[in-house]
């Protein structure tokens, strides 16, 4: 699976924005250390140069110089090449003792959950609640009662805005079992309860993935076939994995889901938008689409290309940005913003 690569251009010392809080320059380093040190503990493979630059959201460089420090600090730290001659680095178990988390890594973990369940995933909400009550158990008594007023305020301060959109229905249990068959490739039967006006009915899949977005959806194809489909996780119940297992193809989900804009699977076409210079450097913080690519142009306007499916679901998102954007292709999409307009005009009488 191809990963993206983020770059910070490093500017010249005379040229960085002066800090309001010193203290932040002058400890960055170090802290970009201790996270390294962290990292490398943790990966069982080990990260290239490249993989660390990411994580810390630093320059090639920046993470050479880390990593020579590393070697100086850590005499342990090893590294290997893996089958495409890419070098890997990591440093093994037992270097570090266990590092207690931070008030705010723990605020983070326990506020995540708090808005999942809130939207309905009381499955993923239940993982992140036992994940935070076991890096709770690694902090001394003494240092739990001293960071409890930190994480009730950050949770306090911190929430997800409310917007509009079905409400997820995964318990824990069902989620077990689609993990459990995803897992170990074992077929998995079901109750699906599809559009109407057809019956439920007991089925038997091969899962592959699991979906999130305005809904959740189950990817994997039937017993009998080959081709992957999605089964909506609020019209399956009655779940549980079966011994039988299935003969794995080669699938990768990232490469699935990029083929369309949200979860709508059908035949990827190549999309042009031009977003007003008004709009265009709000649109350059959007990511519309995983391959996509931005051309500013010399009138202040932008030019966003990428290709997907899913026209309908993207025409109702283009819609949100009015006049801001113009649709150069395809002419199906086009023509489907044209139908949104005609209907808000119908409205607006």
């Amino acid at each position: 699976m191809a990963s993206g690569l983020l770059v910070m251009v490093e500017l010249p010392v005379a040229k960085r924005p002066v800090s309001r809080n010193p203290a932040v320059m002058r400890y960055e380093p170090s802290t970009n250390l201790l996270r390294l040190v962290l990292l490398l503990s943790g990966s069982r493979m080990g990260l290239t140069l490249d993989e660390m630059a990411t994580q810390l959201e630093v320059g090639r460089r920046t993470v050479e110089r880390l990593r020579d420090q590393l070697t100086i600090l850590f005499p342990g730290l090893t590294y290997s090449d893996d089958d495409s001659r890419v070098r890997r680095w990591r440093l093994p178990q037992g270097v570090l003792p266990p590092v207690p988390p931070t008030p705010s890594a723990l605020a983070t973990l326990e506020g995540l959950a708090r808005d999942l369940s809130t939207q309905g995933d009381s499955a993923r909400a239940a993982d992140l609640r036992d994940a935070a009550a076991s890096l709770r158990a690694l902090l001394p008594p003494a240092r739990l009662r001293q960071a409890e007023p930190d994480i009730e305020a950050l949770m306090r301060a911190e929430g997800s805005a409310a917007h509009p959109g079905p409400r997820l229905k995964l318990d824990r249990a069902m989620m077990t079992e689609i993990r459990a068959a995803i897992l170990g490739f074992r077929k998995l039967e079901l109750t699906y309860r599809p559009a109407e006006p057809r019956a439920p009915g007991r089925r038997v899949i091969c899962p592959y993935g699991v979906l999130y977005g305005r809904r959740a959806y189950l990817v994997a194809h039937t017993e009998t076939g080959e081709e992957m489909r999605l089964w909506r996780l609020d019209r399956i119940s009655d779940v549980s994995a079966l011994e039988e297992n299935f003969p794995a193809q080669e699938f990768d989900l990232a490469s699935y889901a990029a083929r369309s804009f949200g979860v709508f699977q059908e035949a990827p076409q190549d999309v042009v938008l031009r977003f007003s210079s008004g709009a265009a450097n709000d649109a350059a913080e959007w990511v519309f689409h995983p391959n996509q690519t931005m051309e500013p142009q010399e009138d202040g306007t932008l030019i966003v290309q990428f290709r997907c499916g899913g026209m309908l679901e993207l025409s109702w998102h283009l819609f949100t940005w009015g006049r801001e954007v113009k649709i150069c292709e395809p002419d199906g999409l086009v023509e489907l913003m044209r139908e949104w307009r005609g209907m808000e005009a119908e409205m607006a009488e």
